[in-house]
């Protein structure tokens, strides 16, 4: 072999060798970054107040949280998620309470604890009327059970 040719080889050789640690690199740093976030958003619109009627709360599946709407006092919201483990609750308007499933824990109609496992009453999240005339939730901040939007 010649020694051009070898040289010629060995400039292919090194330049492979880079590429391969640069795609590896490029592979490890988009491995580390995290592609799809799971968590909801936190801060969103519901609608307008016209879509609430007045008396037993609207529970919204997709956001967990139930929509209260008084003639007297407006909007509050309270989280759906339970304070012990995650589960569920469930309002019932027989006893104007709300029941977990999981493990038996019965909140009252303010969300204070009558009942069960959980150690903490239920989160009661700040509403407000955007620009646009829709209600917006906002469950980064957590309200007093007597907070009230009046529209």
């Amino acid at each position: 072999m010649k020694r051009r040719t070898f040289l010629n080889w060995g400039t292919a050789g090194l330049g492979t060798l880079w590429a391969a640690i640069g795609v590896s690199l490029g592979a490890v740093v988009r491995f580390l970054t995290p592609s799809v976030y799971y968590e909801p958003p936190r801060n969103f619109k519901i609608g307008t107040p016209a879509d609430f009627p007045f008396g037993p709360p609207t529970f919204l599946a997709d956001e967990k949280i139930f929509v209260f709407r008084d003639k007297e006092k407006g909007f509050a919201v309270a989280s759906a998620v339970c304070t012990h483990l995650g589960c569920t609750v469930q309002y019932f308007t027989s006893d104007r309470r709300f029941h977990c499933p999981c493990h038996g824990s019965v909140f009252a109609s303010d969300g204070a604890v009558l009942h069960g496992p959980a150690p903490r009453p239920l989160e009661w999240v700040e509403v407000t009327l955007a620009r646009d005339g829709q209600l917006r939730v906002d469950k980064n901040k957590v309200v007093s059970a007597s907070y009230r939007l009046m529209v």
